[in-house]
């Protein structure tokens, strides 16, 4: 197993140097989707790689992108984390030693009690609907805390380039018969922004859902 983690970034930079220290053991690539300030990767090791979209294209096409950048240097698999240190960097071994048997493996907040409570309505709905189609109970469709294996990739017919691609993935992967499993996860909910919309992202989560599973 082959692991790169990636770190899709918007306007997030100030966060980035320490959650880079905490990845020093790890290979990581920065997906700098297009922030207002460019990301400097000055006195950071060479185990970090920095790629550039030009414009803001969307979570999903980072994602998409940083799996054809994985494939082509031999990684078998990609963990996603927020780059807004919402996520435990120590979770990383839970991803890995689960990963070894599974095709996706998705994060589980369990702490909703800190959640925003827009995030977790939202979150309830996208889970129900994708648990509803797909006969498998998912328990958190909008973690960005993730592992892929990479083959999931290979012949992926991807619709969608923001967020809901992460949902769109799950919908396609397990009426595939692919092995996806959870971890769960610890998660710190303080005053940095999201760049997820509670309400409009989760219109467009259905309006993705009705367009292409009904």
């Amino acid at each position: 197993m082959n692991v790169l983690v990636v770190i899709p970034c918007y306007n997030h930079s100030n966060y980035l140097p320490q959650l880079l220290k905490k990845l020093i053991n790890y290979n990581v690539l920065i997906i700098d989707d297009g922030s207002d300030i460019n990301i400097s990767l000055q006195n950071h090791n060479s185990n970090i790689v920095l790629i550039r979209n030009n414009i803001n294209k969307g979570k999903g096409f980072s994602i998409k992108k940083a799996a054809k950048y994985a494939r082509r240097n031999n990684y078998t698999h990609i963990i996603t984390i927020d780059s807004d240190l919402q996520h435990n960097v120590e979770d990383l071994k839970l991803f890995i030693s689960r990963g070894k048997n599974c095709d996706l493996v998705y994060g589980y907040r369990s702490n909703y009690k800190k959640m925003p409570l827009l995030r977790i309505f939202s979150n309830k709905i996208t889970s129900f609907m994708i648990s509803s189609s797909c006969n498998k109970k998912i328990y958190d469709s909008q973690c960005g805390y993730r592992m892929y294996k990479l083959s999931l990739f290979e012949d992926l017919l991807s619709n969608e380039d923001g967020y809901q691609f992460e949902s769109e993935i799950l919908l396609k992967k397990i009426n595939n018969e692919s092995i996806i499993d959870y971890v769960e996860i610890k998660t710190v909910y303080d005053n940095s922004p999201s760049h997820f919309s509670n309400i409009s992202d989760t219109f467009r989560f259905i309006k993705m859902y009705i367009k292409h599973y009904i």
